[in-house]
């Protein structure tokens, strides 16, 4: 009896020494769970929120493809490749109306936008920068499908956001059709309360096609969208 006892705890002992050797699950590309879970990248989102209140996905800029491209003026700049295409189907609507539009900036890395921000300080104070510019991973630049817009108007480069202020004519001419390419308005005057940003009548976002012209047509936000109002 003494024997036979022996040998169940010999035998459980083996069983338990083999769970606790247990090799990690592996999906068919070789990654453990855990490894999915740090490293998952989410589907590319057209219409990703992201806010003073709503950060970066974790691993978004991986959902996405950043392309290069040249303005007018000679100023390099990366973007989203679908909102590349439709802006550019933008700009070439605009040019038959006479009005050349150009993107200024648009992708910008967590670091690019830091520095923006001190630039932003710089130049027109800490208070300015805080109302116009979002945080690292808690801005718009960072999703690659904001555009920030420069005109090329009477043979003159217009870039500077005092100087696009003036130009509310032009700017509703680009907002009366650009929802058609996709793009919305992202912080409208009337709406500061709800987006937390400033008005930039030079800030443009892409959502596609059929969310842009509902935002358009109701006067909205994307948050506003988003949450159903």
């Amino acid at each position: 009896m003494k024997k036979l006892l022996m040998i169940l705890i010999a035998a459980l002992t083996v069983v338990y020494a083999a769970g606790c050797d247990e090799k990690p699950v592996i999906n068919k590309s070789g990654d453990t769970v855990s490894e999915i879970s740090e490293s998952a990248v989410p589907e590319r989102n057209y219409l990703v929120l992201v806010n003073r209140t709503h950060k970066l996905p974790d691993n978004y800029e991986k959902s996405v493809e950043i392309v290069d491209g040249k303005n007018f003026f000679g100023g390099a700049f990366r973007i989203e490749k679908e909102t590349y295409e439709h802006f550019q189907k933008l700009r070439e609507k605009m040019m038959m109306q006479e009005l050349q539009i150009e993107i200024n900036r648009a992708y910008l890395s967590a670091d690019e936008q830091k520095d923006l921000i001190e630039e932003y300080t710089r130049e027109y104070g800490e208070n300015y920068a805080y109302n116009y510019q979002g945080e690292p991973n808690y801005s718009e630049n960072q999703t690659g499908l904001g555009i920030d817009l420069a005109l090329f108007f009477a043979g003159e480069k217009i870039d500077k956001d005092a100087e696009l202020m003036k130009m509310d004519g032009i700017f509703r001419e680009i907002y009366s059709v650009m929802a058609d390419y996709g793009f919305i308005l992202r912080y409208p005057e009337e709406k500061v309360q709800v987006t937390d940003f400033m008005y930039q009548p030079w800030h443009i976002r892409y959502v596609g096609e059929e969310a842009a012209k509902e935002i358009y047509e109701k006067n909205i936000t994307l948050e506003e969208y988003l949450s159903g109002e």
